[in-house]
């Protein structure tokens, strides 16, 4: 079974998490786990950017526009940045999720898509992920939930002017169509039924009309005659607002007046037989009864403006390195970038590595950084070493334990566990 068909209901702030286990193994097999950026101590690799961009290409599979693979590895690269940024925060903080909130969360998902017990852990393993992998992703949305909630919502005020001066502006937005209460009795003949079918149907509809017309009680009548799910409580179809029934249907029950009932009305679902109880006509909404509608308006405008500003913070007073799009011609020899490194201090270091998207640190934060460099140094080396050895390079290596593990000549876990400690090296 697909698991993209069983998680299609899944609530919003999780749907990320739900989905992340269906990109087949394939297409993560298919990349070879390469850093393609860092967010502070951070690394991120190329397999986690495919396995986004996965997700998206089926968020834009019904769209007009299809983006570029390069555009929408850019997006996957940006969203996942975004939130190791947001993560990060929400850790430095002070914020936990904690072990019930995940298995609340994956309870959830479970429920909502009818997964029986041992399916979860199943499906995972059949896409080559442990049920750890996954609760640690939703573990981390819930974060990036919280942490968000928690920012924008003290960001976030509107005050009574701003919602008075917003109604006073844009009053012709608050126009409430008018309604008609109504009732109905249905006689099915839909179209394509046979001629006989629609000539009985016709002729009861006729029978019963001649009975309203006659004095009979038109509940009483919907109740004993119409084959629609409203007969049981008399025909009533509550009030009716413009642009919610098919045409024909629309068109007689707005001609009507109160207390009017109409001919016979046929549409696709066959003969109706309409009586108009009540006309609420159109009015533009008091500020009370707009009050609601506006504040959610001006919220959702803040909350997006007020969102930008603490994205544009939190990278403002990061140390972020993409290489996703770098040319590999640009790329400087390592040995000699480390006798460059002999000779000059911290802050040369820094321009020759991002040239002038070099930005300034804070005081408190160069301790860290200073510590960064020094970790990626030693990365260096420890690269240019097993090249110079003559060793198995990383993606040899990353292809030897996969073949290992598709050979069942060890399990998923001694797979994840061995490919996490190549990581580690990097």
């Amino acid at each position: 079974m697909n698991c993209l068909k069983k998680l299609n209901r899944v609530s919003p702030v999780l749907l990320l998490v739900a989905l992340i286990f269906c990109v087949p193994l394939s297409v993560q097999a298919s990349i070879l786990d390469k850093v393609v950026a860092k967010v502070n101590s951070e690394i991120i690799t190329l397999s986690f950017v495919e396995e986004r961009a996965g997700l998206l290409r089926q968020k834009y599979a019904n769209a007009l526009e299809i983006p570029s693979e390069k555009k929408l590895l850019k997006e996957a690269l940006n969203m996942i940045v975004d939130e190791k940024l947001q993560i990060q925060e929400g850790k430095k903080i002070g914020f936990i999720i904690d072990e019930d909130s995940v298995d609340r969360a994956v309870e959830e998902i479970k429920k909502k898509n009818n997964i029986g017990e041992g399916q979860l852990e199943e499906m995972l393993e059949r896409e080559g992920r442990s049920l750890k992998t996954y609760k640690n992703h939703i573990r981390d949305q819930i974060m990036v939930s919280k942490i968000t909630r928690f920012e924008v919502g003290n960001r976030v005020k509107v005050s009574d002017k701003s919602l008075v001066k917003y109604y006073k502006e844009h009053q012709k937005e608050h126009w409430q169509e008018g309604k008609v209460k109504a009732r109905h009795i249905l006689f099915i003949a839909e179209r394509g039924s046979s001629e006989k079918i629609r000539r009985e149907k016709l002729k009861q509809a006729n029978t019963v009309l001649r009975e309203i017309l006659g004095g009979e009680d038109f509940v009483k009548l919907a109740k004993e005659n119409s084959e629609d799910v409203s007969a049981s409580n008399g025909g009533d179809l509550g009030y009716v607002e413009k642009g919610k029934m098919v045409p024909e249907f629309e068109d007689s029950v707005f001609s009507l007046k109160e207390g009017q009932v109409s001919g016979i009305v046929e549409t696709q679902y066959g003969y109706h037989i309409i009586k108009v109880e009540e006309i609420l006509p159109g009015k533009t909404l008091t500020f009370q009864e707009a009050k609601e509608q506006i504040y959610q308006i001006l919220a959702m405008q803040k909350q997006e403006q007020a969102y930008k500003d603490w994205m544009n913070e939190l990278k403002e007073s990061a140390f972020i390195e993409l290489t996703l799009f770098e040319d590999a011609s640009h790329e400087v020899d390592l040995a000699s970038r480390e006798t460059e490194k002999k000779n000059s201090n911290i802050k040369s270091e820094e321009e020759r590595e991002f040239g002038s998207k070099a930005r300034p640190r804070q005081k408190d934060l160069q301790k860290t950084w200073e510590e960064m460099y020094k970790s990626v140094e030693k990365a260096k080396r420890k690269r240019e070493f097993v090249k110079d050895s003559g060793l198995e390079s990383l993606e040899q290596k990353l292809v030897k334990i996969k073949d290992l593990r598709d050979q069942k000549k060890i399990s998923e876990q001694e797979y994840q566990r061995r490919k996490e400690l190549l990581l580690k090296g990097l």
